[in-house]
Formats: structure tokens, sequence, C-alpha cells
């Protein structure tokens, strides 16, 4: 018995996506400088997962004694959820404890992904697009790999450097790390589909940064760290 024409079309579709996969891959596993790539209207996509643990000095009030004056250094934490908080006011949207930062490359290369807050409502995940107030730029990205041609697959590490640029109207921030991260092949329905880098940068930085609701907006020097994870590969059609 010949099985259904819709399961035979289904396959194919699949067969097809496969191919045109591996043809994305080999794309971004050699060409280091290349444009992002389309192969018949797919677009491959990287989703991973940010988290930003920074610490902020700030200026304090100074003091004195009979002898001495005194300049002091407050400090300020600055996490996922501070920045998720911040960006609330400028999207109308109440995020909940669960809102997580995602940032979404294309592929082979993507000097600019976006940076996206991604929540549940109502059982639902859904993402914004907040780019235009938190926004990531790749600097540098210089790669020791080996890569196998069959099967394709990617190891080693890349010395990258990145920055995060938060613009809101009282508050504006920028930091630039550099860490040694891991370089590997991520696969897409078993078949592998973008080269992607995971990791650990060290950063700092400066800017303005609302501290209390006593103190206000004053100028900030940012350290810390921002970690790179839980890559997942997306296709999608446009």
């Amino acid at each position: 018995m010949n099985p259904p024409r819709f399961a035979v079309g289904k396959e194919r579709a699949k067969a097809h996506m496969r191919n045109i996969m591996k043809s994305v891959v080999i794309g971004c596993l050699l060409a280091g400088g290349a444009a992002p790539s389309k192969a018949q209207n797919t677009v491959i996509k990287v989703v991973q997962d940010l988290r930003f643990k920074l610490t902020g000095y700030y200026q304090m009030s100074a003091t004195e004694n009979s002898t001495s004056f005194f300049r002091h250094a407050g400090k300020v934490s600055v996490t996922n959820k501070d920045i998720i908080n911040l960006i609330e006011r400028q999207v109308s949207i109440i995020f909940s404890s669960n809102a997580k930062l995602l940032l979404i490359s294309g592929t082979p290369v993507d000097l600019t992904p976006q940076v996206v807050i991604r929540d549940r409502f109502e059982g639902d995940w859904f993402d914004t697009d907040v780019t235009e107030y938190f926004s990531a730029e790749v600097l540098a990205s210089i790669e020791d790999t080996k890569i196998n041609k069959n099967p394709l697959k990617a190891s080693g590490s890349s010395y990258d450097v990145v920055a995060f640029e938060m613009k809101l109207p009282q508050v504006q921030f920028r930091i630039q790390g550099y860490g040694k991260v891991q370089v590997r092949t991520a696969k897409y329905e078993g078949d592998p589909a973008a080269l992607v880098h995971t990791g650990k940068v060290d950063a700092s930085g400066s800017g303005d940064y609302q501290v209390n609701i006593l103190t206000g907006v004053v100028p900030v020097s940012l350290v810390g760290t921002v970690q790179i994870s839980n890559s997942q590969v997306k296709a999608m059609v446009e």
C-alpha cells in the first residue's frame, strides 16, 4: 500500500530542509567573514541565554573628621533582573520573575545580534525584541578550531571581544568584554546547522545608572561577567 501523498510530501520537505541545513553549515564553518546566510528563503538562527553579573561603583558623599576628608565609593549590583526591570518602562510590559534575556544571532556570522526578553503569559512563551534599548555587538572573534569534514563537526576555542550597550532616556551604560570561549557545532533535527560560541566573558565599562530612588542616576564604573550559554538552532522561513 502506498503512503498518503501528504506523508510523502512531508518527508520530501524534511529531506529538502536537511540539504539546505548542510549547505548553510558548510558556509558557516568555513566562511569566517561572510554575510548572513540565506538559502531558498530559509534563515538559520542561533538562540542563546544571556546572564549578566555586574557590580557598579559610584561616588558617595564625602565625610570628614578633625584631621581628614574621606571620599567613599558605593556599590550596586546589576543583573538580568535589573536590566529587565529598566526596560519594562520602555516597552510597557510588566515581565514576570521567569523572564530571561536571549541573544539571537543569524548565521554564518552576525556581528550585531538581537537581544530579546522571553517571558510566559497564560502558559505561552512570547519574545520581545529590546535591541533598540539594549544592544549587542561582536567586535572581534579569532577562532582556533578543528573542523572534521565527515561527519561535519567543529571543536576548539575562540578569543572573542563583545560589547553591550543600554540606551534609555535616563540610564545609559556600555560594557565591553573579552573571553576565551568554546566553539562547537549545534544541530537542527539531528544535522549540524551552525557554529556556536559559548562561555564566560570578563567585562567592564561605564555609564549613568540609577542606584536607588534616593541617590538617583549617577556615574558608575562597571565590572563583572557575561555568560553566554544553552545554544539552540531555529530555522525560520522569510
